[in-house]
């Protein structure tokens, strides 16, 4: 388990989503993993109502993706060591696959083949293959994986090793780790910008964001004043970072092209995800001790709607049209 910020049995995990993950559509349907509520809270973001509740048959629900064209999204259960395969037409699991130890986040390539997973306490990613719904790789990384990204191209998966500080740079040709970063303390989500150039990493321990350049690593920049970063979401022109703050119940809003915070966004209790809006009109944030969802105008951020009792401990958010 991780050590940091235990409320749970299952305690916590925290992760950003790339913005090519959650940017699909204005109104969108979003998807909320409740942690200790065994279920997927389906939230029509049109009519701020709950549309329906999805069981899966654990506690314990952490990291979510959903296929390019919406028809399977892939939980991670972090207490059976699996990835539940649920059928957004039928609102059903149709499918449990068995992977390392502890999974707490997921993310599909953006050609919809593959599904990664980061295993936090085996110390490895498992490899999903969309057609068969069976591991088939797996791939050891640094110490105490929790967060993952896949840049644009598909071509590489960023994976955040917290204890470790690295980030491990694994090619989806070979499924092997090609190159090792290191980053600033407890680096906890990923973001990379829609070019896929620039890979911005939460660095939870050191209450910062790092800048770093995707082809080869390199940090070339330190954005400090967060609290706890510990998820990432960026508009789909990637001209804005939001970034969760664990420790404030606050989202901050960075400029990227000054590196600088230009707004600091009151939320609920233990923000712990973001997911933005195809257009980039809204951010959508997920807060656990709050069992609520907060929606963020982002032409002025402001908080103009929050969705009250989403589920136990609501934890992760991805949308779909």
């Amino acid at each position: 388990m991780r050590t940091r910020n235990a409320i749970s049995v299952f305690s916590l995990r925290v992760f950003a989503f790339s913005a090519t993950a959650v940017a699909v559509s204005a109104q969108p349907y979003g998807y909320v993993s409740n942690q200790m509520g065994n279920s997927i809270s389906v939230v029509d973001t049109a009519n701020n109502t709950i549309s329906t509740e999805i069981s899966v048959s654990s506690a314990g629900l952490s990291g979510l993706a959903i296929t390019p064209k919406g028809s399977y999204l892939y939980v991670a259960e972090q207490s059976l060591n699996s990835v539940a395969v649920v059928s957004t037409s039928s609102n059903s699991v149709i499918a449990t696959i068995p992977v390392g130890t502890a999974p707490v986040q997921v993310a599909i390539t953006p050609n919809g083949k593959a599904v990664y997973v980061v295993n936090e306490q085996s110390n490895n990613v498992s490899v999903i293959s969309v057609a068969t719904n069976k591991v088939v790789a797996t791939i050891p990384v640094g110490s105490n994986p929790v967060a993952l990204a896949i840049t644009p191209n598909g071509a590489s998966v960023l994976v955040a090793n917290l204890y470790d500080s690295t980030i491990s740079v694994i090619s989806t040709s070979s499924n092997s780790v090609k190159a090792t970063w290191t980053t600033l303390s407890g680096p906890s989500a990923i973001a990379v910008s829609p070019k896929g150039g620039t890979a911005y990493v939460a660095a939870q321990y050191a209450n910062s964001v790092a800048v770093h350049s995707v082809a080869n690593g390199e940090l070339a920049e330190t954005i400090t004043g967060f609290a706890a970063p510990d998820s990432l979401a960026l508009t789909p022109n990637g001209s804005d970072l939001y970034v969760a703050n664990f420790n404030s119940s606050t989202v901050s809003v960075v400029k990227t092209s000054t590196a600088e915070i230009v707004a600091t966004v009151s939320v609920g209790s233990l923000p712990t995800s973001i997911a933005i809006s195809a257009n980039g009109s809204t951010a959508y944030v997920t807060n656990a001790f709050g069992f609520s969802l907060s929606e963020i105008d982002t032409a002025n951020n402001t908080v103009i709607y929050t969705l009250s009792s989403v589920g136990l401990y609501p934890f992760a958010i991805v949308l779909f049209n």
